[in-house]
């Protein structure tokens, strides 16, 4: 099934009814609530994560030690590997919210649209608001910040894993996006979550329509046995 067969069958899905099933599972697989759509068309944002790792750039205790370039430490955050990002989220993150420092910019970001990332997720803040306007490609962070991470942090792994807070992304987990927020879809369960998503979802249908046709919600829900 291609990514946008998958869409068609996701876009009846809500976040929270995701996280649900999630959670039934044992798994907190939303990410921080401090994450918001900064940038980018309006929708649902879905597809499989490519990872990209951050880390703090220590100094070495020899003061004489020759340092690697800026470049040679970063280049990497750029995806150089991948020329197609059609069904991928640009998911990148440095362990804690790194809220003072960019962890992307406007012409990174620029960028992941034009090679056809579905959408970007920063464990942090972004910069360049100027240029993020301008963008379709949706753009999840924190916040905005002149600052970028060059000299300070570094790429240490790209589509393996990332952690964004105590949250571990893996590539190839999925990605689903809306209003109300953002969960990650481990990739060995994304048919059981999807499968219980679509379920839950007809039974809540259900329940709206007997609640919009002045049912107690009380007696529905004692009826029904879920919320």
């Amino acid at each position: 099934m291609t990514t946008a067969e998958l869409l068609t069958k996701v876009k009846k899905l809500h976040s929270g009814t995701i996280a649900d099933v999630l959670d039934s599972q044992g798994i907190l697989g939303w990410l921080d609530s401090k994450i918001q759509q900064l940038a980018g068309k309006e929708g649902i944002v879905f597809g499989e994560a490519y990872t990209v790792a951050w880390q703090f750039n220590r100094k070495s205790q020899d003061i004489k030690a020759s340092v690697s370039p800026t470049w040679e430490q970063v280049k990497d955050f750029l995806a150089p590997n991948i020329r197609d990002g059609r069904g991928k989220i640009y998911v990148a993150g440095a362990g804690p919210l790194l809220t003072d420092m960019a962890l992307a910019g406007g012409m990174s970001c620029t960028h992941f649209g034009m090679i056809g990332f579905e959408g970007v997720i920063l464990g942090g803040a972004v910069r360049d608001a100027h240029l993020l306007r301008e963008l379709r490609i949706p753009i999840m962070a924190t916040n905005f910040t002149p600052a970028d991470t060059q000299g300070c942090y570094r790429v240490v792994e790209v589509g393996t894993s990332c952690t964004i807070n105590n949250l571990v992304i893996h590539t190839g987990d999925w990605i689903f996006a809306d209003e109300s927020g953002c969960v990650i879809i481990p990739k060995h369960l994304f048919s059981t979550v999807i499968n219980d998503g679509l379920e839950i979802e007809l039974a809540e249908e259900n329940i709206m329509t007997q609640l919009k046709n002045g049912e107690n919600l009380f007696t529905i829900i004692e009826k029904a046995g879920r919320i």
